[in-house]
């Protein structure tokens, strides 16, 4: 899917890797050295100078797994780097960045172990990247939410999005349908669905932004389904159904939705949605 006011960067863990001979765990060094370069952007790449970087370097006995940290406390550059080195441990834990003004990704990679990564080799040109956003100014949204249990016989459901109530006029219109409705026997557990979601007189769209904070202006569909078939050779029981989008309302204000369904449970399921809007027609959803 396209993204929307962000560039997003891959991130990759540089860290000194060491596989322990599987002959004996004992000829593995208790802290092997580690070699750790990241870089702080925001939103449109830029670098994020002088933030502050905690972290804790855990350390470890023969065979045995964390027994003491080193709280460390660095600085970025102008280019938004920093590097850990010049010391020994068994994984960096509880990374953080902070700097006014910016928010750190709720989506950052936070710790490292070592293994995990057996080929990667550290390189100082490429950094762990950590993603910041700069933060325009919170606005007031205006929230709502709805939970229950809704039958999967495809017939629709509708919600207020202002007050979060089933209304037969509400704008947020959910469809799910489930074949067959209860759960299959055990060891034949494939089943049709389809999840069918609407904003009525608006738009949606689905989102794996890594900051839901600015809504895009364009982009947005009448409705957006999604669905697998029992015989789909790719039928996942975790039920991928995109739980993150935006939405245009029909008076043109945006917001962001996001819903669960527990398909899997049969017929009826539990649904939960809860929805933020910017009633001022901003398209900050800062908060």
């Amino acid at each position: 899917m396209k993204k929307h006011d962000l560039s997003f960067v891959a991130v990759i863990a540089t860290l000194t890797l060491y596989v322990a001979p599987t002959s004996s765990i004992a000829q593995a060094p208790a802290n092997p050295p580690i070699h750790f370069y990241g870089r702080a952007v925001d939103q449109n790449g830029e670098p994020v100078g002088n933030a502050k970087v905690t972290l804790d370097v855990v350390t470890t006995r023969l065979g045995g797994y964390g027994d003491d940290s080193k709280p460390m406390t660095l600085q970025t550059g102008q280019d938004g780097k920093f590097q850990v080195t010049g010391v020994t441990g068994y994984s960096l834990d509880n990374i953080w960045i902070e700097k006014e003004g910016y928010q750190l990704s709720p989506k950052t990679i936070r710790s490292y172990l070592f293994g995990i990564h057996p080929d990667y080799k550290p390189d100082p040109a490429n950094p762990v990247v950590f993603k910041m956003w700069q933060l325009a100014g919170k606005e007031p949204l205006v929230g709502s939410a709805w939970h229950g249990r809704i039958p999967g016989d495809g017939g629709v459901e509708r919600f207020d999005l202002n007050t979060g109530k089933q209304s037969a006029n509400g704008e947020l219109e959910i469809t799910c349908t489930r074949s067959p409705l209860n759960s299959p026997p055990p060891g034949n557990g494939h089943f049709d669905y389809k999840f069918q979601i609407a904003v009525v007189g608006g738009g949606i769209q689905p989102t794996d932004d890594e900051f839901d904070y600015r809504t895009p202006e364009n982009g947005y569909l009448p409705s957006f389904t999604f669905g697998q078939k029992s015989d789909d050779p790719k039928w996942d029981i975790r039920i991928p159904i995109p739980k993150d989008y935006y939405i245009k309302t029909a008076d043109g204000h945006y917001g962001r939705l996001h819903v669960e369904w527990y398909a899997a449970q049969g017929s009826p399921a539990h649904l939960e949605w809860n929805c933020s809007i910017n009633p001022s027609g901003s398209r900050n959803l800062e908060r």
